[in-house]
């Protein structure tokens, strides 16, 4: 069936039947016959409010206030072990021959030093379980007893003590179990670190001769335990931690997107348990990156809670990054296609202080990020573009479904709740030539409402508008093969104020169609 057939039918059926005589002869009416009647549609009208088509996730978030909010939460971003602050002393072991006859066998003072690693200082350990080997060699023929006594070393109560038989020219070798031991490094005011002193009592079975070659060989293995904790001081260094990159998959929108668009209190809120006893400062290493520009965080490092006693193990806390200490607003404002998260920690930032360090054996640092994005924004001329196949070709038969009109306006009346305004430009375009054929500019479309001195709408706007296809851009339609459409927003004055997004917001409206038809009714 023709188009200007249907046209004919629909135009027949709007008119009054009264005005159809039953005598009229059709046979008598000329087969070219045109026709431009008038139409007037009253199209919609209707009432959104922002709760009916916004459904809260995981990302959009709307809070008790009915504010809404986008949230990034990445879960244990920065992690700390024990081994990035302390790794272990090396074995330490002491070694010496004592000739019985050359030194005052009953009392013999010694030190075992422990060398940890770099400017690390140890003045005390719990120890959980652990033991000190020994080797005692023999060059006497007769038995002696050697009695080994730990003054810094507290054994229930008492200084550990091991007391050792060895036979005549003979060698025993064994281990001073120290479970459950408190071990002093700090005993000596010459050096209160790394020093383990060892006194020795060498004893001669049955009061022998001695000979100048009568001589005890005392050889000392002292490995790590495994320790409950340990005081002292661990240096002063810097440790970086692993980079991690947050996608927020919002490429191909933000590639759309032109004009300025700030969001003015975006925070980042690090929560972190830390259970390690020492002063650090973190600093969150924080960067946005688009296809056009990169933007670091810059926040000042933050000094972190820890432990001081042996009492209280575990230190949970947060801290905020946000407009009042960073340039996060800025960073969020340049639409980001993705974001590089890191850190370091800067150990004993301030060198040794009168506060010993404490580590614990399951030490361990931990902190999740959460980005929250509050919809509180101002937007100056923001432009959303997106490029369509036009469908207002007809394939089948070529041309256009508005061939057979010759003019058409939509009315629209909008009362609107939000604190947005703008304006659609409606471009028909050949991708093949890349001309623009023609266009329609609504100008402003909608207006936004007034908001108070918190972003809040206060007053919605009402707004009509007039829309008019000109017979031009109807001839025009079917010349393009795409309809590129222009969304260009600003708020509430002109984007010099921030607004806020609230779900009870809601926008009126109703549209009215009206359009002239040109029917050519031949046979």
């Amino acid at each position: 069936m023709k188009r200007s057939a249907i046209l004919t039918f629909v135009l027949l059926l709007f008119l009054p039947q009264a005005c159809i005589k039953t005598t009229l002869d059709f046979d008598k009416i000329s087969g070219e016959m045109e026709l431009s009647p008038s139409f007037v549609i009253a199209a919609v009208k209707g009432e959104v409010t922002l709760s009916d088509i916004v459904e809260p996730t995981d990302t959009l978030v709307i809070d008790e206030d009915n504010a809404l909010k986008l949230v990034f939460t990445e879960e244990a971003i920065i992690n700390y072990e024990i081994e990035d602050f302390y790794t272990s002393f090396p074995t330490s072991s002491y070694s010496e021959i004592f000739p019985l006859i050359q030194i005052e066998i009953d009392d013999i003072n010694d030190t075992l030093d422990v060398d940890p690693d770099e400017d690390i200082k140890i003045k005390e350990m719990s120890v959980i379980t652990g033991s000190m080997s020994y080797t005692i060699t023999s060059w006497c023929d007769f038995e002696t007893n050697i009695e080994i006594v730990f003054p810094s070393i507290d054994d229930g109560g008492s200084p550990l003590t091991a007391i050792i038989n060895i036979p005549a020219n003979d060698v025993n070798s064994g281990a001073i179990v120290l479970d459950n031991t408190i071990i002093c490094l700090d005993s000596d005011p010459n050096q209160p670190c790394n020093r383990l002193p060892v006194n020795y009592s060498i004893n001669p079975v049955g009061a022998p001769v001695l000979d100048p070659i009568d001589s005890i060989r005392i050889e000392v293995l002292f490995e790590e335990p495994q320790y409950d904790y340990i005081r002292g001081f661990f240096g002063t260094h810097v440790i970086e931690s692993e980079k991690d990159t947050l996608e927020l998959g919002l490429e191909d929108l933000f590639s759309k997107i032109t004009g300025s668009i700030f969001l003015s209190d975006p925070g980042i809120s690090v929560d972190y348990t830390n259970s390690f006893g020492i002063p650090m400062r973190i600093d969150a290493l924080v960067t946005g990156i688009n296809s056009e520009d990169t933007i670091s965080l810059d926040r000042a490092p933050e000094v972190l809670l820890y432990p001081v006693s042996t009492d209280n193990r575990e230190v949970t806390s947060s801290f905020v990054i946000d407009r009042d200490n960073s340039s996060l607003p800025e960073l969020v404002s340049m639409l980001p296609d993705k974001i590089i998260l890191g850190g370091s920690a800067s150990v004993n930032p301030d060198g040794e202080t009168a506060q010993d360090n404490l580590i614990f054996g399951n030490s361990g640092f931990s902190a999740d990020i959460t980005i929250e994005v509050p919809l509180e924004f101002r937007i100056n001329d923001l432009q959303l573009s997106d490029t369509t196949a036009n469908f207002l070709l007809d394939e089948e038969e070529g041309g256009s479904p508005l061939d057979n009109l010759s003019s058409l306006k939509l009315t629209m009346f909008i009362d609107n709740g939000f604190p947005l305004g703008g304006s659609i430009l409606v471009a028909l375009y050949d991708s093949i030539s890349g001309v623009v054929v023609d266009q329609i500019d609504t100008g402003d479309f909608f207006e936004p409402a007034e908001v108070d001195g918190n972003g809040r709408v206060t007053t919605s706007t009402e707004h009509t508008t007039e829309i008019e296809f000109t017979e031009s851009f109807l001839e025009s339609a079917g010349e393009a093969n795409s309809i590129i459409f222009s969304f260009m927003l600003y708020t509430t004055d002109h984007g010099s104020k921030d607004v806020k997004i609230y779900s009870d917001y809601s926008i009126q409206f109703s549209a009215g169609l009206s359009f002239k038809a040109n029917l050519n009714l031949n046979n």
